[in-house]
């Protein structure tokens, strides 16, 4: 799966040097402290070939972040390098998570259709394409036809921590969509119970108190004649909240057939995971991710001109 050089391709140098972080710091700080001997055009030529990770994870820029606890390898000789196959980009990893960028129709985990082309299959590989006793762990999970981010665990102890305390580690989450219809509010929140039938493995909002209650905060971003670009936040994370709860306002999610969207003009369920808020299971500290808005979704407001990403919160 990998389109990796073959060894023959690597000049020879010196065995991989390790270096404990006690403290969080940047690529440079690093260099800094530990490598002062060297210039600063040897500690970017390190950084170009790749020769400077944390784990599986290669570290690039001066800028990138090294949590406390990390412990970072300097290998002159770099490793064969995994290709992650399309439809999946790592944005964030460490000693013990994954942070990724899933795009619209890869499943996050298998079905009884699918068992090889999903989020946790191509993650499992990657990990063990460098340590054959690696695993990676579901922490929560996305749609199908969403697209946007999610965490995995390397550790089975984080893993635990963070599906255990969710609702407290998880901060903030941030999704766009787009809506049939024009709202007649700018913003707005919706509070109810959602359920699950059975038979149809659909949610369904419900009398109070006899499924789970569901809260989700919206606020219009751009709109068109028959369309709204909403961004909404999660307060809590039930099975297809935002989609549901769209649906109950009468505004159903674009492309989203499950729902009774009869439009479907990018081929896709316009529903993307875009920022994601969390405390790090194991270091404590406050982590923030976030992807633009999909391109698909902004064509469809470009007459407007003014769909950019600076229009959301940060």
């Amino acid at each position: 799966m990998s389109n990796a050089p073959t060894p023959s391709s690597y000049r020879d140098t010196a065995r991989p040097t390790t270096y404990s972080v006690k403290s969080d710091c940047t690529v440079q700080e690093f260099f800094e402290r530990q490598m002062k001997g060297k210039s600063r055009t040897a500690q970017r030529q390190l950084l170009s070939k790749g020769a400077v990770r944390i784990g599986n994870r290669v570290l690039k820029r001066l800028d990138e972040l090294i949590l406390a606890g990390s412990v970072v390898t300097i290998a002159p000789r770099p490793e064969p390098q995994f290709v992650m196959p399309p439809g999946l980009s790592i944005v964030y990893e460490d000693d013990w998570l994954v942070v990724v960028n899933k795009e619209a129709g890869l499943l996050t985990i298998a079905t009884e259709n699918e068992k090889e082309r999903t989020a946790f299959a191509y993650l499992s590989d990657y990990v063990k394409f460098y340590d054959r006793y690696a695993k990676i762990f579901i922490v929560h999970r996305i749609d199908r036809w969403t697209s946007g981010l999610l965490i995995f665990a390397k550790d089975e102890r984080a893993q635990s921590i963070l599906r255990t305390n969710w609702d407290d580690m998880v901060l903030s989450r941030r999704y766009v969509a787009v809506v049939e219809g024009r709202m007649a509010m700018t913003e707005g929140t919706v509070d109810t119970w959602i359920d699950e039938n059975p038979k149809t493995t659909k949610m369904f909002v419900c009398r109070p108190r006899t499924g789970k209650r569901a809260i989700t905060h919206y606020r219009l971003v751009d709109e068109v004649p028959g369309l709204s670009l909403l961004e909404l936040e999660l307060e809590t994370g039930r099975k297809n909240q935002i989609r549901v709860h769209m649906r109950h306002i009468g505004h159903t999610v674009v492309g989203d057939q499950k729902y009774g969207s009869h439009l479907d003009p990018i081929g896709r369920l316009c529903l993307h995971a875009r920022q994601i808020e969390f405390e790090h299971p194991m270091t404590g500290q406050v982590l923030f991710f976030e992807t633009p808005i999909p391109p698909e979704f902004a064509k469809l407001f470009r007459r407007n001109n003014n769909t950019k990403n600076e229009t959301l919160k940060p």
